[in-house]
């Protein structure tokens, strides 16, 4: 059996590996933010691009991002991820969300549930929309539930920042999580 722990606190689902203090180190790199004022985390499987750049409205510590904010990454493209929630040591940790948007200012992808060190864990809210970049939105609308002409509602189970199940909004997750092998159980914050 895969052994994890769900952990409940205000109806916020927190996922951690047992015996693991931390969650899995993603892959990015820190930029500073354009006032210079900070740096902030941004996962990305590549170096920071010229034109890429972050800004930052919380408060900053130790030169890093830290308390509740928007950080809103602007790639060269000129398209962007706006996260607003709590950070910590410039990385997105607590109930957040993050919302993707085109060159052109449409919204592509919201998301909404807890990180943990810059990273997904847990049950997730999603909300997927009609993009050209986006060639799974198929077999997301197999799964999820219509929302509007060109929306798709999910729930996704993260673990450590991969997907790891997809299920409707009106499914139980973290149902299907346990049927998946997953140890679920409630506790207190930690």
């Amino acid at each position: 059996m895969k052994r994890h722990t769900i952990r409940a606190a205000s109806a916020a689902f927190l996922f951690a590996a047992l015996g693991s203090a931390q969650a899995a180190d993603p892959k990015g790199h820190t930029l500073p933010t354009r006032d210079g004022r900070c740096a902030m985390w941004v996962a990305s499987e590549s170096s920071p691009q010229p034109g890429d750049s972050t800004t930052w409205s919380g408060a900053c510590r130790n030169g890093l991002g830290e308390g509740v904010g928007v950080q809103e990454f602007v790639r060269a493209d000129r398209s962007r991820l706006r996260y607003t929630g709590p950070v910590r040591d410039g990385r997105w940790h607590g109930r957040g969300r993050l919302q993707q948007f085109a060159a052109d200012g449409r919204l592509l992808h919201v998301v909404e549930g807890v990180f943990e060190h810059g990273v997904e864990q847990g049950v997730f809210n999603e909300l997927f929309l009609e993009h050209p970049q986006n060639g799974s939105l198929d077999a997301i609308r197999q799964t999820g539930r219509a929302v509007g002409s060109d929306g798709v509602e999910v729930q996704q189970f993260y673990v450590d920042g991969a997907a790891v199940l997809m299920c409707a909004p009106d499914a139980d997750c973290l149902r299907e999580a346990a049927a998946e092998g997953y140890e679920i159980r409630e506790a207190g914050p930690r």
